[in-house]
């Protein structure tokens, strides 16, 4: 009998401990292999859904939940992340699983790196960030740095037909925003913007911009604001990744990246790929060439360009907490501009055709550690090479012999080098934060169009620190930041910054800042001498830096928040104001079709912008819809005072029983002066382009344990090709073989695309 009650008992307690099991889950980001915190972890009884459990992840990632009974599902959520889901019909076997995740937009808890000492959640800084991750580059098709910033408030992008994808910044051009790779500078400025067709998106993790000066931590061409490209860190024992790309307008794109860690410290990746553009044909727009001809079947409007890219990276990782990074990102393009033809007739035919060949190299190291029990130090250096070389040819259309031209100018080549070393150290003291930091840049240049071709040289050497303080139970942070430099070839002015951010309510964030910031001229604004048909173009020896002053006020409010739905409204007021502007300034000014210029400090451009925006998830949708008002004030013999208004929509939705993501994009832009570019790419406003808008669409679907994911879409769905501009007056030069002088936007045709990503762990 005793016997009997034993055995009922032990069944019992089987029976019980089989009903109830602790399971140690641990929460990793895929990509970046870090922990996730915070994150979710609920337990639903099945059928009926019925919640049993929910706890959440502390700062390693982990969570222990309890498995009451059987059959149960298990769910992980965080804002801004896939969600995880699975089944248990019976205890598990494994009780401490790892789970990945992977991140599909930037949410309240992501994390930012640039012009920070340490890395700091959004709803925490004390600058507005903006941060586009890889899945929504993925769900845009990107394939370049232009593609992923096209949708984004307060930012313009363009593609010159040589010089390729142009940005601007809260109304200002290209050369007064900084583009970072890893937190160093991308060099090699053409019109004075750095070409974003040639920024590849295959190793990027995601794209951070701060929209105002940064002039405090990174210096010159801060004014508008900055772009820092973070690339891919792997953290896998092996793996590969394998991503193709076809667009229907005649692109075709390939790269692959192998990765493998050697023990616990040493990470080694490898990458490289090939992107080709056939080139796209506009047969209704003229190009301006001293008059107007129309495309053939042999000029391109967007000119045929091959690319081979390739990537090196290195990681030890010391007990110690000591780390070095080492990375390599080549670039070799080709850009192909075939002619119309020349000479047609029963003896020959031939065109004049031009190739631009380009080199670009980043090379950096990054180390960083510990000194004390609080205090950090980081330093980073990098060598930057940017070469470009230029030929014009008259082919003979019946040999295909190929002969240089012998006008000026026909024939170039351009050679920059940057190393940059920079390093900071911060600390705390009670409530008291601070970084003190020097940035070193040496920057050299030759070209055959500067100063007859002779080698020019420019040395900066910098110093900077900030400090901030909280009051009021940390709800109040005060930080001000300074930095002193001096260049080898003009004076640097001091550069203060003041930022403040208040959080009175755990829900409500508000920020105010006053920065500073410069523009220091160009190797090729002080030296330029070139000389063509179409071109006399002198540089000044006396150039000042531009000078910015940046004013800014914001509000962030978290209106909904539960697990991983919310609702935030972010509003925010820009001031800018840059003046001693370099400019190109006529020699001969009451002579129309005198094409002299000098550079000069002429320009003046003040502006107030006004950000609507908000932020939203519920279920499986995300919504985000921003409004932008920019009023310009007149600058006199420039422009007169104009406004321009733009808005920016993204909807996504998931359908869970399928694994299907769609993707909506949208981006509107009201009527507005028009702009173009002058001779050598600076802005000039002329005539009244009309409203516009354009929108992109993607559908994804992950395959193979979501280690394939294959993505279809369509772009430009409206097939805008050319916006509307009226009343425009061509004057004095303005427009250049890069751009239409005619005025408007060109963009590419409709087209329909396709990309396969392979992830093998």
């Amino acid at each position: 009998m005793y016997r009997s009650i034993l055995q009922v008992a032990i069944l019992v307690l089987f029976s019980v401990c089989a009903q109830a099991q602790t399971l140690r889950f641990t929460v990793l980001e895929k990509e970046s292999r870090q922990p996730v915190e915070l994150a979710y972890v609920n337990v639903y009884e099945l059928p009926n859904n019925a919640i049993q459990n929910t706890v959440q992840t502390d700062v390693n990632g982990i969570a222990e939940v309890r498995l009451e009974k059987y059959p149960c599902r298990v769910e992980i959520a965080l804002q801004g992340y896939e969600k995880y889901s699975k089944e248990f019909l019976a205890p598990p076997v494994n009780a401490t699983p790892t789970i990945t995740l992977t991140k599909k937009f930037s949410s309240l808890d992501e994390v930012v790196v640039t012009g920070v000492s340490q890395p700091v959640k959004l709803k925490n800084a004390l600058s507005s960030y903006r941060v586009i991750p890889r899945s929504l580059i993925q769900a845009r098709g990107a394939v370049a740095l232009d593609e992923a910033l096209k949708n984004q408030l307060n930012i313009s992008v363009g593609q010159d037909q040589i010089l390729g994808g142009n940005i601007q910044m809260q109304g200002m051009d290209g050369n007064k925003v900084k583009i970072l790779i890893d937190g160093m500078p991308v060099i090699g400025r053409e019109g004075g913007n750095i070409n974003l067709n040639q920024i590849n998106m295959n190793n990027v993790d995601r794209v951070e911009i701060i929209q105002g000066p940064m002039s405090v931590v990174y210096g010159t061409d801060a004014v508008g604001g900055v772009i820092n490209v973070i690339t891919r860190k792997e953290h896998k024992k092996m793996g590969a990744r394998i991503n193709t790309y076809y667009e229907s307008i005649g692109k075709y794109n390939l790269d692959g990246t192998l990765t493998y860690r050697l023990g616990n410290r040493n990470q080694f990746t490898l990458g490289g790929g090939r992107n080709y553009f056939d080139g796209a044909v506009h047969t209704d727009i003229p190009i301006y060439s001293g008059k107007y001809t129309y495309q053939t079947d042999r000029s391109f409007y967007f000119k045929p360009v091959e690319q081979y890219i390739g990537n090196v990276a290195y990681t030890y990782t010391a007990p110690s907490q000591f780390k070095l990074d080492f990375a390599s990102d080549l670039l070799k393009e080709k850009i192909t501009n075939k002619g119309s033809l020349k000479q047609w007739s029963p003896f020959g035919a031939s065109a004049i055709d031009e190739f631009y060949y380009t080199s670009r190299a980043i090379n950096r190291v990054g180390l960083q550690g510990k000194i004390g029990k609080t205090g950090n130090w980081q330093s980073q250096s990098s060598y930057a090479l940017y070469h470009r070389i230029r030929t014009k040819v008259v082919t003979d259309m019946v040999t295909m012999e190929m002969t240089p031209t012998k006008s000026k100018g026909d024939q170039d080549t351009t050679l920059f080098q940057t190393v940059t070393t920079r390093g900071s150290y911060n600390n705390h003291w009670n409530k008291l934060k601070y970084t003190v930091g020097y940035d070193i840049n040496l920057d050299f240049g030759k070209s055959l169009k500067v100063d007859s071709g002779f080698a020019k040289h420019m040395q900066d050497y910098a110093v900077y620190g900030s400090a901030s303080y909280t009051f009021f139970k940390d709800k109040l942070t005060v930080q001000g930041g300074l930095r002193a430099a001096k260049n080898t070839v003009y004076d640097v002015p001091l550069i203060p910054s003041l930022n403040l951010l208040f959080a009175p309510l755990n829900k409500l964030q508000l920020r105010a800042s006053y920065s500073e910031g410069f523009r220091a001229p160009s190797i090729k604004e002080l030296y330029l001498q070139f000389y063509d048909v179409n071109h006399d173009i002198t540089g000044n020896k006396d150039l000042a830096p531009e000078k910015g002053r940046h004013m800014q006020l914001s509000a962030s409010y978290q209106a909904y928040e539960n697990q991983s739905d919310y609702l935030q409204f972010i509003v925010t007021g820009f001031y800018n104001d840059v003046i001693n502007g370099i400019v190109l300034v006529p020699l001969v000014p009451n002579d129309p079709l005198s094409n002299k210029y000098k550079y000069d400090n002429l320009s003046r451009q003040s502006n107030v912008i006004g950000n609507v925006q908000m932020d939203g998830q519920w279920n499986n949708f995300h919504l985000q819809l921003g409004y932008s008002y920019r009023h310009t004030f007149e600058q006199k013999g420039q422009y007169n005072a104009f406004n321009a208004s733009e808005g920016n929509a993204m909807l996504q939705y998931s359908w869970s029983k399928t694994g299907v993501n769609f993707n909506f994009f949208y981006r509107f832009s009201g009527p507005q002066i028009a702009l173009i570019t002058d001779v050598d790419g600076s802005p000039l406003y002329n005539g009244d382009q009309k409203a516009y808008g354009i929108a992109d669409a993607s559908i994804q679907k992950k395959l193979l344990k979501s280690k394939l994911q294959i993505t279809a879409g369509m772009k430009n769905i409206f097939n805008l090709q050319r916006t509307t501009v009226s009343g425009m007056v061509v004057a004095n030069g303005a427009g250049s073989v890069h751009g239409g002088s005619s005025g408007g936007t060109v963009l590419m045709p409709r087209s329909f695309y396709t990309s396969l990503n392979l992830n093998i762990d």
